[in-house]
This record gives structure tokens, C-alpha cells and sequence, in this order.
């Protein structure tokens, strides 16, 4: 086998293993549910009204990019881990869930709006808020 798809065959196993272990490669899992119990590292009950509003924040990034419910969650966990890997600062997924709701562009990968995001939240040593002021200032 050659290496390139070696190299594929893994990352393939290694995305999924990751989506299952944050609970989001379960059909059953509520994935809205599982972001806010994520940011808030605690779990909540099914009729949370947190869960409704980050529910429609999913769909409008789904809108937006195209992607899966699964897709848009995973990106913000792994971003908020990213995050807090490279500053230590503590970053919640429903962070980057409320920046791709705001800057998104529609038909874009998320990749380009994330990358910028971290770039803001770890070269620049911006905290939300001020990534965010960045990002609406066109930086």
C-alpha cells in the first residue's frame, strides 16, 4: 500500500474516532445538547433552553457552509481545544459556534473563518470578545 494512502486510511480512522469520542458519531446523540455540555463541562437536561438557541445557531452555519450538524460541531470543539493546547486559555466550543454564526461567509469552508479566528485568539493574544471586534473590523 502505498504511503499517501497509508497516511489517508489513518487520518480517515483518526476523524472518526475523534467524532466518537466527543459524542457526536452517535445517530442518537443530541448534538446542540452535546456543545452545551461541552462549554459548560456539566451535563444539562434535554429541555434546556440553551440547547434550542444553539440549535438554531447550527442550522444557520449549516446554511451557510453547507456543512453537517456533525460537521459545525466538531469544528467547534476542536477549535476550542486548539485554543486552550496553544494559550491555555479556557475556550468554549459554544464560542466559536456564536463567531461562525456572526462570520461565517456562506459558501465558504469553515476552515478559512476558524483559522482566522485562532490566529486572532492565539498570534494576536485576543481574548472572544476582542477577536471578535477584530473580525467585525475586517482584521
Amino acid at each position: 500500500m502505498k504511503l499517501s494512502c497509508r497516511i489517508f486510511f489513518c487520518a480517515l480512522l483518526l476523524s472518526a474516532f475523534t467524532c466518537q469520542a466527543a459524542g457526536l458519531g452517535d445517530p442518537e446523540m443530541n448534538v446542540p445538547q452535546r456543545l452545551v455540555e461541552a462549554s459548560l463541562n456539566q451535563e444539562v437536561p434535554a429541555n434546556d433552553p440553551r440547547i434550542e438557541k444553539v440549535r438554531e445557531q447550527i442550522a444557520k452555519v449549516m446554511k451557510a457552509s453547507g456543512e453537517s450538524e456533525q460537521v459545525v460541531a466538531q469544528a467547534c470543539l476542536r477549535n476550542a481545544r486548539h485554543i486552550f493546547d496553544s494559550t491555555r486559555q479556557r475556550t468554549s466550543p459554544l464560542e466559536v459556534l456564536e463567531m461562525l454564526v456572526k462570520y461565517a461567509p456562506a459558501g465558504k469552508p469553515l476552515t478559512d473563518t476558524t483559522q482566522r479566528y485562532f490566529k486572532l485568539r492565539v498570534h494576536q493574544k485576543l481574548d472572544h470578545a476582542g477577536a471578535l471586534a477584530q473580525m467585525a473590523a475586517g482584521k
